[in-house]
C-alpha cells in the first residue's frame, strides 16, 4: 500500500500539530518541594507531604527526609492543596499554584486531641 503525499496533506498535518502543541506546553511538568518545620524551626523527618490537585482531586504524596526536605516529582503546573502530618504534628493547607521550580516550607503544630476538644 503505497501513500501519496501532496502539499494539502502536509499542510494538514502542520497545523494539526501546531494545534496540539501550545497544549503539551500547558501541561508542564513540575517538581513541588520543601521542608516541614516544627513551631521552633526544627526539621520534621518522616512527614507525610500530600499535594492535591484542586482540578481533579487526584493527591500525590512524598515522605520528607532527616532534614525535614520533601520533594513530589512530576506534577502538572496548576493549583494544588499542599498539606503536611507527622505524628500529632499537622500543617495547614496551603493553596499553591504549581510552577517550575516552585517551593512550599510547611510549618506543623501539634493537634489537639479529640478529648481536649470534648471537654472544653
Amino acid at each position: 500500500m503505497h501513500y501519496r503525499l501532496n502539499s494539502r496533506s502536509v499542510l494538514s498535518w502542520i497545523t494539526a500539530v501546531c494545534l496540539v502543541l501550545p497544549f503539551a506546553a500547558d501541561a508542564q511538568k513540575c517538581d513541588l518541594s520543601g521542608k516541614v518545620t516544627d513551631s521552633a524551626t526544627h526539621a520534621v523527618p518522616s512527614a507525610a507531604v500530600h499535594a492535591k490537585r484542586l482540578t481533579d482531586g487526584k493527591t500525590y504524596s512524598a515522605k520528607t527526609n532527616t532534614d525535614g526536605v520533601y520533594t513530589i516529582p512530576d506534577l502538572t503546573s496548576g493549583d494544588y492543596m499542599v498539606s503536611a502530618v507527622a505524628g500529632d504534628l499537622k500543617a495547614k493547607p496551603v493553596k499553591v499554584t504549581l510552577a517550575p521550580g516552585a517551593s512550599t516550607d510547611l510549618v506543623v503544630v501539634p493537634v489537639p486531641s479529640r478529648k481536649a476538644i470534648q471537654r472544653r
